[in-house]
């Protein structure tokens, strides 16, 4: 006669095969869930290039979106996986829906960059490596260029970048899952509110105000400073002239990180 603990194992394994059985229905019916989600993008793309001169090129990348896209799913998720995770595994399911409208042609300047960019934008993009991200984005080369928030030489190529380019904007800053995230990103999308966000500008150090909701990134040799302003920055006027001649520069946008 089998011992009491052969029928507690045999117990076990049924269950466990259940379960199993389970998860292999659960994935059965997300992987079809997200085949439908990729498939609706690819309508998208089609029907914006069906939208005549009005839509053609338009970027298929919308940080404004895709962020209040995530912070609501999170919002009101009530289940045991993290936040980060959650943000993990949109991020690869909206790459996927951008690739399938346009891959995206991502340039970072080393191994670093590439790394945080792979993990925000997900496998389906394509990735390259330049000395100068940012020209090659002014070029047409590529899409979107990261490169370091201390970096002062590249603030002012995406500064100039911004001024002659209007299809490009400030997009994020990364990781999107950490304040004070370590790489900028900056190249073709549109720029649009999330909900939460925060405005970058060059300013003279002399006349930032000691304000909490004002974050210096970067300091530039010529006094002034790249700040993210939680808000707007008062008191901005609307110089004319060039990017290199006006005291104060409101360069854009992007999504505040989020808070998990």
């Amino acid at each position: 006669m089998p011992a009491d603990s052969d029928f507690a194992a045999a117990a076990l394994a049924d269950t466990l095969a259940a379960l199993r059985a389970r998860i292999d229905d659960v994935d059965s019916r997300m992987l079809a869930a997200i085949t439908e989600r990729i498939e609706i993008a690819q309508r998208v793309g089609t029907a914006k290039g069906a939208g005549g001169s009005a839509n053609h090129g338009a970027p298929v990348h919308r940080p404004g979106r895709e962020a209040t896209l995530i912070r609501a799913l999170i919002a009101r998720y009530e289940g045991p996986m993290e936040p980060a995770g959650i943000h993990a595994v949109w991020r690869e399911v909206i790459g996927a829906s951008i690739a399938v409208q346009r891959p995206l042609t991502i340039v970072t300047a080393d191994r670093a960059a590439e790394q945080a960019a792979r993990l925000h934008f997900g496998a389906s993009q394509r990735y390259a490596w330049a000395a100068s991200p940012i020209v090659d984005v002014a070029s047409g080369q590529a899409d979107i260029a990261l490169f370091p928030v201390l970096d002062a030489d590249a603030w002012k190529a995406a500064a100039g970048l911004l001024a002659v380019r209007p299809d490009c904007a400030l997009l994020w800053r990364l990781p999107f899952t950490v304040p004070g995230g370590g790489w900028i990103v900056v190249g073709r999308g549109v720029t649009e509110e999330s909900g939460d966000d925060l405005t970058v500008v060059i300013a003279p150090l002399d006349r930032v105000p000691n304000d909490p909701a004002i974050e210096t990134l970067c300091s530039l040799p010529d006094g002034r400073a790249v700040l993210s302003v939680d808000g707007e920055l008062a008191d901005v006027p609307a110089d004319a002239g060039s990017a290199d001649n006006r005291p104060v520069l409101q360069l854009g946008r992007f999504p505040a990180p989020l808070v998990i």
